[in-house]
């Protein structure tokens, strides 16, 4: 089960990302590592619908910095462009002050 999110960047435009069933297990390597709460959170509610505040946007954004440079280290396999699609919509939110929208599928 996928996970959609936008934010509006504009009257009528809006910026999508999605994190694909594939992503999740990637993701979940990191679920209850006291450096990624907020991607911990994010993995916990997943398929809620969620709201992002632009605070928690910056720090998700953050913290996927992170987690690339521990799979980095690890010399792990990762879907990189996935990876860097988060983050750069994560800081656009962040950016623009405004709030993500979730629709899990």
């Amino acid at each position: 089960m996928s996970l959609d999110m936008y934010y509006k960047s504009g009257m009528i435009v809006k910026t999508r990302c999605q994190i694909s069933d594939e992503m999740l297990p990637i993701l979940y390597q990191i679920h209850s590592n006291a450096n990624f709460p907020q991607l911990t959170w994010l993995i916990d509610n997943i398929y809620e619908n969620l709201q992002i505040r632009p605070d928690v946007a910056k720090e998700l954004a953050n913290e996927m910095l992170g987690f690339e440079k521990l799979i980095l280290s690890l010399h792990l396999p990762f879907p990189r462009l996935a990876l860097q699609k988060m983050h750069t919509f994560f800081v656009g939110a962040a950016t623009k002050q405004q709030i993500i929208y979730t629709v899990s599928n």
